[in-house]
């Protein structure tokens, strides 16, 4: 199956293939992921691109499970609720985690979202996707979640945003999911500034453009917004990170050289 996504559409397939590069570690893998591997395969892409980006390989695995984690307490919590990845259109969340009881939408763009429809042309009734931009607030409407509770996910999109428009991406949130929680990868302003050094994202096609040094500035960014925590993809993975995890005990490098994962959630109304 050709791809023809270009730009930052075209990332998406970066976690696809770091997941199912992980999935083929066997027994040192941090989970498993065979949906990953399949949708790969289908895939006439030069994967091979990636194969000096060690870097982005660990960071994915390990953003993946501490997301995988967050997922599965939350679903634990909450047995009936609504997922929704926000440009996350190739996202297999569902597929390693799914209780039989929650629905789950993916939002990404037209092009991506018919890439996803074509790899997995028979997804299961409770698996929703929707072709529109997250910054488009029609779709809000799409989403049928009267009375559940709701679970936003945002994994390696953030930094492709700016600012005023993850303002406006919070804005559409708060006012379209009061009370739902939200997990958020955000990248600090170091790493935006040295993307050059990025070992699989190109500055000329898709700029890393937003950064935040700490979790709670989320909370400036629109008044319905509750910082709850945070943590560093080094934290409980330093071993996994090899020299990374070792320069991360300085505490510089661990505020400034790895993106977060951060929790929040919106006020009711």
């Amino acid at each position: 199956m050709k791809v023809t996504l270009q730009g930052v559409k075209e990332t998406a397939l970066i976690p696809l293939w770091a997941r199912a590069c992980e999935t083929e570690k066997g027994a040192s893998r941090l989970f498993d992921d065979p949906v990953s591997v399949e949708m790969m395969a289908k895939l006439d892409y030069d994967f091979g691109k990636f194969a000096k980006a060690k870097w982005s390989q660990i960071g994915t695995a390990v953003r993946t499970h501490i997301l995988d984690k967050d997922v599965q307490e939350f679903l634990r919590r909450h047995p009936d609720p609504v997922c929704i990845n926000l440009a996350g259109g190739l996202d297999t969340r569902y597929y390693r985690l799914d209780t039989g009881r929650s629905d789950w939408y993916n939002l990404d763009l037209p092009d991506v979202t018919a890439l996803r429809r074509a790899l997995l042309p028979e997804e299961p009734e409770r698996v929703h996707n929707i072709s529109r931009s997250i910054l488009d607030p029609s779709w809000v409407s799409l989403i049928e979640a009267a009375g559940r509770p709701v679970l936003l996910i945002m994994e390696g999109a953030a930094m492709y945003f700016s600012a005023d428009e993850m303002k406006t991406l919070f804005a559409i949130l708060a006012e379209g999911f009061p009370g739902a929680s939200m997990l958020i990868e955000v990248m600090p302003p170091f790493i935006v500034s040295q993307q050059k050094h990025h070992d699989s994202v190109s500055e000329e096609t898709a700029p890393f453009k937003w950064g935040v040094k700490d979790g709670s500035e989320l909370e400036a960014m629109n008044p319905a917004i509750l910082y709850k925590e945070q943590r560093t993809l080094y934290e409980g993975y330093r071993k996994y990170w090899g020299i990374m995890g070792i320069l991360s005990h300085i505490p510089w490098w661990n505020r400034n050289c790895n993106d977060k994962i951060v929790k929040i959630a919106f006020q009711q109304r």
